[in-house]
């Protein structure tokens, strides 16, 4: 970049960061969201494990057994004592009915299989929940029982136990809880994707329909610099507000996670490799959705008809993200890297699961280059319009 081009980038580039919108839409915004949405995700998430982790509300009916004694010495539930137990699990009173059938006791005493329903509401995620929780008791409370029963017998417990598992993760020297990995490996493709693409909107916006709307455009195209000078100037001054864009929501996202590490485990240091393979597919997304961001922008009669043009490209970006949200980044299907946009998400996902396959790289890097080369020709032609420059 030189001559004309050099100047037209540094005016726009000035321009572009001078205005406060910009700066809040490209800048602010990518870097807050992400730690108050990990806040909220935490409260919200700590909340609900509280309630069905621990102290979980139950009540009981039929007869009195040692199934009650046993629950309360876990110290993870609460016995409730309800007058109708079965209307109190409909208002979420109690989290889960166990109900002891008749002849219960005696049914153990004679060393037969007993009967035991537990009741939950399955529209309710608390009571779902708990119902885990509470099956997980009762199957302590039966090997309990089958325990005394063979010691009883005279016999070794430990007879039961044919296999012992013991559960290791594979990579070694990885941190944090696993749902936590699972929001991370989630959720950054989704915000990396979506800023790099609408996060040159503003000043796409700005520079083109903005400067058709002030009048300032005819002045500019009547300086010795040439056309294709003025686009490039202006296309590279859009790439650079994208890439803030996707760079801020990169740093809101590291914000994230040392602000609520129990919220959003990092799952370890991210290595150099992943990290510039990341960075080479979101370029290519920047320079993709500046090139046709800024075409639709000089397509507008106004600042306002280009934002409502340009809106829609938020929704195109989360359609395919949504759709990859629960990717696995060591199962990416071969047709997701021509598809666009999924393409490179699927590389990114790879990329963080610490995947480098040169055959899914070329593909992706060659249609990012179809990418950028086709909107770049598309913008080129807006641009030497008349009738689109000059629309207003």
């Amino acid at each position: 970049m030189r001559g004309y081009t050099w100047i037209v980038f540094k005016k726009e580039l000035i321009d572009t960061f001078r205005d406060r919108k910009t700066i809040a839409t490209s800048i602010l915004i990518p870097i807050l969201i992400f730690p108050i949405l990990t806040f909220v995700m935490g409260v919200a998430m700590q909340g609900l494990f509280d309630d069905v982790e621990s102290h979980v509300p139950i009540a009981m009916i039929g007869e009195e057994s040692g199934v009650a004694d046993f629950l309360l010495e876990t110290g993870l539930v609460d016995i409730k004592s309800e007058p109708d137990p079965m209307t109190a699990l409909k208002e979420l009173d109690v989290f889960v009915v166990v109900e002891i059938p008749p002849g219960f006791s005696e049914t153990l005493q004679e060393k037969n299989m007993a009967d035991l329903i537990l009741h939950y509401d399955e529209s309710s995620q608390k009571s779902t929940m708990a119902l885990g929780t509470m099956q997980g008791l009762i199957t302590q409370f039966q090997q309990e029982v089958v325990r005394q029963r063979l010691i009883d017998l005279g016999m070794d417990p430990g007879i039961v136990t044919a296999v012992k598992t013991e559960s290791r993760a594979l990579a070694e020297g990885e941190s944090g809880n696993p749902v936590g990995a699972m929001l991370y490996m989630m959720l950054l493709p989704l915000m990396l994707t979506m800023w790099s693409a609408v996060g040159g909107i503003p000043a796409a916006t700005d520079l083109g329909a903005g400067e058709k709307e002030r009048q300032t455009l005819e002045p500019l195209l009547a300086t010795r610099a040439s056309r294709s000078q003025i686009l490039f100037g202006k296309y590279f001054a859009v790439v650079i507000a994208s890439v803030m864009g996707m760079l801020a929501s990169l740093l809101g996202f590291v914000l994230a996670t040392i602000l609520n590490p129990s919220v959003l485990a990092s799952g370890g240091i991210m290595p150099l490799k992943s990290a510039l393979v990341i960075a080479v597919a979101c370029l290519g997304l920047n320079f993709t959705f500046s090139a046709f961001e800024l075409a639709i922008s000089f397509y507008a009669r106004n600042f306002k008809e280009a934002q409502t043009y340009l809106s829609p490209v938020t929704i195109l970006v989360m359609i395919p993200a949504y759709f990859t949200l629960y990717l696995d980044g060591k199962l990416v299907p071969e047709s997701y890297f021509h598809i666009p946009i999924i393409n490179t998400i699927a590389i990114i996902k790879e990329a963080l699961a610490r995947i480098y396959d040169p055959r899914h790289l070329l593909i992706v890097g060659i249609w990012l280059c179809v990418y950028v080369g086709a909107a770049l020709l598309f913008t080129r032609r807006m641009f030497n319009r008349e009738s689109v420059i000059f629309r207003n």
